[in-house]
């Protein structure tokens, strides 16, 4: 009875979905799927993968990926130049670059975004990438108060200069990044919190917010002042589906012209498909150790964990080209290690457990937090089935929407946690720099000097040997020494595309610039 009623269910929400895409008021000529609402389109706060289509085609910074070597390249900087030792960044801004509402992009608007990304006030996961320019840190914590001493500074309308600490290897990929993207005061004022929405967001990138209706849809539309060429696109409709079934069907039935995060079963179907193609992608999926809840505050648990998980056999269920996970670090960067980390040992498992002074005569059993989505959902199962079998342990799935999952981990509710992290840019400090103690992005409750120290050093470090070293000792401490993450698996991207669409491609970052895009 419950088989026949959860497809009576499905069926229900597929063909709702399919009414509601086939009475659309805003046709476009592109459609494509985001799996769930935004947690906020404010591009200083935004810090989850399912902003990323969206702000990619609102906004572009200083600098940008053009191609797939993924070196940086200026993008509404017209140039820049590097002195003082590689300490001092100077960005000399394109002659007239407009934002939507046709006011002329200014340095000082740079200035404002980064002073925002910065303020305790903001409160911003990702404020720690800027924590290498000189004094800024300390505003963040409060301990300065005037911006005029932070390193950022607006010299006249077409110049935007930075200067950090020490030199950073890595530093020119930062202004590539979302969160430091320019913003307008003159909007944040007018319109405080509601700025990002339809009607109030100001925007540079080929295409502006028309409409956002929560739970159904986002449209864009193009921006009448954009600076450079773009292709035949029209207006772009993001489609929020939750259900990854439905999503397939509004493909197959020509409402989709874009498809990514299919289902597991539907990609063992689908692998023959002309339509759906592969691409690289820098992503880890993992499990996280919550530190601060029982038992996985005992690191003889948590080893016992991760000893306990064979990793080889999740490409065989996930049909999506996942390969067994070594270092959080994955291949094609610097500092990945596929040796590196625990490997499956089930009886040294069940030997950890003893170890960590639990009573094996008594039933142990603890939470897993994972978003309610088809492949995270296998994955936890995976997991559940294979702590049982190996350690007798009773795991609870606690399953969310994007929305509620995200919140669940800001407020560290469960001990065990299941996730993946993309890079934002290509170098390993954007992995190991996570879990730093001070960062935004880190839901472990760990603090580790040590690893904080190596991922500073590894930071400044001009000799690539040297560079290595630190990162790939930092990841020993974080895999092997601690146990605060379990690397599970990398993957490709797959993703079906229309016959109709060129030019569409998926960056190793899961960037996709719609301005590059024809439709026929």
């Amino acid at each position: 009875m419950q088989k026949h009623r959860t497809k009576r269910i499905l069926a229900a929400a597929v063909w709702t979905v399919m009414a509601v895409v086939s009475t659309r008021s805003f046709a476009g000529p592109f459609s494509m799927r985001i799996s769930g609402d935004p947690e906020t389109l404010d591009w200083n706060l935004a810090h989850t993968p399912i902003e990323t289509y969206v702000l990619l085609n609102l906004m572009e910074g200083l600098m940008g990926y053009e191609n797939k070597s993924l070196q940086p390249v200026a993008t509404l900087a017209e140039s820049y130049k590097v002195t003082g030792n590689g300490t001092v960044y100077t960005f000399k801004l394109r002659p007239n670059v407009k934002w939507s509402d046709g006011v002329a992009l200014r340095a000082k608007d740079f200035e404002f975004s980064w002073r925002r990304l910065l303020s305790p006030l903001t409160a911003a996961s990702y404020a720690y990438l800027l924590f290498d320019v000189v004094g800024a840190e300390e505003f963040n914590q409060g301990k300065l108060r005037d911006f005029s001493q932070v390193g950022i500074h607006a010299l006249d309308d077409r110049t935007f200069q930075v200067t950090l600490k020490a030199p950073v290897a890595h530093w020119i990929h930062i202004p590539t990044f979302w969160p430091t993207h320019p913003l307008r005061e003159d909007i944040v004022q007018t319109h405080g919190t509601a700025w990002a929405r339809p009607g109030k967001m100001v925007s540079l990138g080929p295409f502006t917010l028309f409409a956002y209706d929560l739970d159904s849809k986002i449209i864009l539309k193009p921006n009448p002042y954009y600076y450079r060429s773009r292709g035949n696109i029209t207006d772009v409709t993001c489609w929020i589906i939750k259900n990854d079934t439905a999503a397939l069907q509004l493909y197959e039935s020509g409402k989709l012209d874009f498809l990514t995060d299919i289902s597991t079963l539907d990609l063992k179907r689908l692998e023959s498909r002309k339509d759906l193609r592969t691409f690289p992608y820098l992503k880890t999926g993992y499990l996280g150790f919550n530190l601060t809840k029982y038992p996985v505050d005992n690191i003889h648990i948590r080893r016992a964990i991760a000893l306990s998980i064979d990793r080889s056999k999740l490409g065989m269920f996930l049909h999506g080209g996942q390969t067994a996970a070594g270092s959080f670090v994955p291949p094609q960067m610097l500092a990945h290690d596929k040796k590196l980390g625990i490997a499956f040992d089930p009886a040294e498992g069940k030997r950890e457990l003893k170890r960590s002074g639990w009573d094996t005569s008594r039933a142990l059993s603890l939470d897993l937090l994972a978003p309610n989505w088809d492949k995270p959902l296998m994955i936890a199962q995976y997991i559940q089935s294979e702590l049982k079998k190996h350690l007798g342990l009773t795991v609870s799935l606690q399953l969310f929407d994007h929305k509620t999952f995200r919140s669940q981990l800001d407020l560290k509710t469960y001990p065990i946690f299941e996730m993946s992290w993309g890079a934002d840019y290509p170098d390993p400090d954007n992995f190991v720099s996570v879990f730093q103690s001070r960062a935004g992005n880190n839901h472990t409750g760990w603090i580790n000097p040590e690893f904080d120290r190596l991922v500073q050093q590894a930071r400044v470090e001009t000799r690539p040997a040297q560079r290595l070293k630190h990162y790939l000792d930092a990841q020993r401490i974080l895999q092997v020494q601690d146990v605060i993450v379990f690397p599970l698996y990398y993957e490709p991207n797959k993703a079906l595309i229309q016959p109709r669409v060129s030019h569409l491609d998926l960056s190793p970052l899961n960037y996709l610039y719609l301005r590059k895009v024809d439709t026929q």
